[in-house]
């Protein structure tokens, strides 16, 4: 099947992208013209300072996690209400990270059955590169309850982590959602 290359044919040119920023943003308490300086403090980003106090909240130990169970809600309610975003997709990884490749397989096509919308379910990729660990390097210095990973690993069987997998799915907000599902695709 052809490439089609048509989606790439109204690309504008960026090179004056910043000027017509400059020439389009107005600052909001006297609409005064947005300076080069403003665009630069822009583009740089939050300061370390800022950068650190937001890893120190990703980096909380969470030794306090209750058991990994897939009968109780007390670990649902810890996952949703205790941890953070970044703990959350976090801990998922090492779930995935702890399950072989067969169970992998049973996972995704449980979300496959979760999801029931063909529009997103043909957009997974097939194969056994889906299968393979995911990288945790994105989440460097983020905690998980590393003892959930160990119950999962060791003391659960397969219909149960599928059904871990699903609360634990079901339990993150839409943004969320799509970041799991972006990584399938």
């Amino acid at each position: 099947m052809p490439v089609d290359y048509s989606k790439f044919d109204n690309i504008e040119d960026s090179d004056d992208e910043s000027e017509k920023r400059q020439a389009a943003k107005k600052d909001s308490d006297g609409g005064e013209d947005w300076t080069l300086e403003d665009e630069a403090v822009a583009e740089e980003g939050p300061s370390p300072g800022a950068i650190a106090e937001a890893l120190k909240e990703h980096a909380r130990p969470l030794e306090d996690a209750p058991e990994l169970q897939n009968v109780s809600g007390d670990f649902l309610e810890y996952y949703q209400n205790k941890m953070t975003p970044p703990q959350r997709m976090q801990t998922l990884i090492m779930l995935w990270n702890a399950s072989p490749q067969e169970e992998r397989v049973l996972f995704l096509r449980h979300l496959i059955d979760i999801i029931n919308n063909p529009a997103i379910s043909n957009r997974i990729k097939g194969g056994q590169g889906i299968l393979k660990d995911l990288n945790t390097n994105y989440y460097r210095g983020v905690t998980y309850p590393v003892a959930w990973a160990s119950q999962f690993k060791e003391k659960m069987n397969s219909d149960d982590k599928k059904l871990v997998f699903e609360m634990l799915f079901k339990s993150l907000d839409p943004s969320e959602q799509g970041l799991v599902l972006g990584t399938l695709s």
